[in-house]
């Protein structure tokens, strides 16, 4: 039981830690408070809801996620951020609109109740002498590869030379 609340803790904070570095890769080159990213979270979430209901394989989730996730950051960047830059303040009251605007979105189509999408990865590993999600446990891995490859493009290329410059 410990084993398995502890790679619950590590898991979700590895998911919680992809979150975390968008935005702050968001503030850190763009001085944007985003409040509205985990309403756009959310709707990459409930691609994966949409694909189940579909019946399509859960590995689509990714892609319809993807390209939703583009074609409304586009938008937003396009019709209401693009104006507010040189005012901090209005950038966190835009995206907290777009935040409300999202969530309600979301509520109105869905409804309340919890939904659940189908897995990528259904088969469950052996850790420690526990049963756990293969699925949560590749989260973790993704976690991990993205920390060191943010560090690492920040610290060995061009790009990252250029952020650092921006973000200082």
């Amino acid at each position: 039981m410990f084993i398995t609340q502890l790679l619950d803790v590590v898991t979700t904070a590895g998911v919680l830690y992809i979150v975390a570095l968008g935005l702050l890769i968001v503030y850190g080159v763009l001085k944007i408070i985003n409040l509205a990213h985990g309403a756009f979270l959310a709707m990459g979430a409930y691609a994966g809801v949409i694909t189940t209901r579909a019946g399509w394989n859960p590995w689509t989730a990714l892609l319809l996620a993807f390209v939703i996730g583009i074609l409304v950051a586009a938008v937003v960047e396009w019709r209401v951020l693009s104006s507010l830059y040189a005012r901090p303040l209005d950038t966190i009251l835009a995206t907290w609109g777009l935040n409300i605007i999202v969530v309600q979105a979301i509520t109105l189509y869905f409804g309340r109740e919890i939904h659940f999408a189908a897995s990528a990865i259904e088969r469950a590993v052996d850790v420690g002498g526990v049963t756990y999600s293969a699925y949560r446990l590749v989260l973790l891995l993704i976690a991990v590869v993205l920390g060191v490859a943010v560090r690492l493009v920040l610290q060995r290329t061009q790009i990252g030379t250029v952020a650092r410059a921006v973000i200082s």
